[in-house]
């Protein structure tokens, strides 16, 4: 394709390859955490546990409503070191949470996903001569097993190697962050993708806060959901009976322990300045900056629920007639309110990710929509196996 293109992905995108929408995430979430409550690790601070513990039991709260509820708690108890500390630490373990859940949902769906990566090959044909930019919205690895299954160059703007005892990273220096200097493809073949709201894969290095990103370099493609198990499994700290909340600890070539943040940042305040975050606002800087490389915008399984995002698009929408937004969701009907005014310019279809891809051919198509009926039916029947 000659136009260039872009993809802003969203958990729908994800949903195919049987990762979880929210609902669906927020019932692992709320049971882990009621499950585990009375755990020395997990126990909560008696100051705070009414509060907490109405959170989970509420049914009308998914987990970035109760993320942004303890938000909002650590801004209201400034000046009080010792509560401002306690609702921290409970942040960050309920952030782990949330990696620690979507981790063991990968390797549980290793085989499923595996058995539905070639419904994945009309993506090859968007980024023949431009490279496609994927704007990701999710914490996931399904771009990056996606592109090695299919063999297409991907770079997510990481511009140095690193290795640590022996797996190997991706680093993007906080020296080239502040120099713009970002690896991404230009005129050719490949996928460029930007994770804005941390990864599994994505981790923040040291008192410089560089970024690294764990690697596949082997053949299975799937590997890198395994070697993050491993990284996990090899942390030096939990070895010896300690445990670094939110983060994975190693001994570098010094036997100096060594600290990797994990990135995942959800809740109600991502890239607010109210709320401290592993991640700084790089990524959502290079977001607003590349989008303008993109003339025409497929908006995949994306909720127009964060505003932080929808900013980007109305201004990169407003600049010129001639870009387009795309919306492809099965259940969305209407425009969101505040793009009405220039929806001349949007289009929806209400096809899933995998059934849009697929849609030139019969055969395929029909594989790709009888795969997400399955997939309906499996999230129902786990939404009604009980609530909190």
């Amino acid at each position: 394709m000659d136009e260039k293109i872009g993809f802003l992905i969203g958990a729908g995108a994800s949903y195919e390859l049987g990762l979880p929408l929210v609902d669906e995430l927020t019932m692992e979430f709320k049971k882990a955490l009621c499950r585990t409550k009375e755990t020395p690790y997990y126990k909560v601070p008696k100051e705070i546990e009414p509060i907490v513990f109405s959170l989970l039991q509420d049914n009308n709260l998914n987990y970035e409503d109760v993320i942004g509820r303890i938000e909002v708690e650590i801004q209201r108890c400034r000046g009080n070191d010792e509560l401002y500390q306690k609702w921290n630490a409970l942040l960050a373990k309920y952030l782990e949470t949330v990696f620690f859940l979507l981790l063991e949902r990968h390797y549980k769906n290793k085989t499923f996903i595996c058995e539905r990566l070639d419904l994945f090959k009309p993506l090859k044909e968007y980024c023949t001569k431009n490279p496609v930019w994927i704007f990701s919205l999710n914490h996931d690895l399904s771009i990056e097993v996606v592109a090695k299954y299919l063999e297409i160059p991907i770079k997510c703007g990481f511009n140095e190697t690193a290795s640590i005892n022996g797996y190997s990273f991706e680093k993007l220096s906080r020296e080239n962050m502040e120099n713009n200097n970002f690896s991404f493809h230009h005129k050719c073949a490949g996928i460029n993708l930007i994770k804005l709201h941390g990864a599994l894969d994505v981790f923040v290095q040291g008192n410089e806060k560089s970024y690294l990103k764990i690697v596949n370099c082997d053949e299975d493609v799937t590997a890198i959901i395994d070697d993050i198990n491993k990284l996990l499994n090899d942390d030096a700290s939990t070895k010896q009976g300690v445990k670094c909340t939110n983060e994975i600890t190693y001994l570098d070539e010094n036997n100096i322990l060594q600290f990797l943040r994990m990135t995942i940042m959800s809740g109600k305040h991502k890239y607010s300045s109210r709320i401290s975050h592993t991640m700084d606002d790089w990524f959502f800087k290079i977001y607003k900056g590349h989008i303008n490389h993109v003339q025409k915008l497929f908006s995949i399984g994306y909720s127009f629920h964060d505003l932080h995002v929808n900013e980007v698009l109305y201004d990169w929408l407003s600049f010129s007639s001639e870009r387009k937004l795309i919306i492809v969701n099965p259940h969305m009907k209407d425009i969101p309110n505040s793009f009405m005014h220039i929806k001349d310019q949007i289009q929806i279809i209400n096809l899933g990710f995998l059934e849009f891809l697929n849609q030139e051919s019969r055969t395929e198509l029909l594989h790709a929509t009888v795969n997400r009926k399955y997939r309906d039916l499996g999230r129902k029947k786990f939404i009604e196996s009980g609530k909190i």
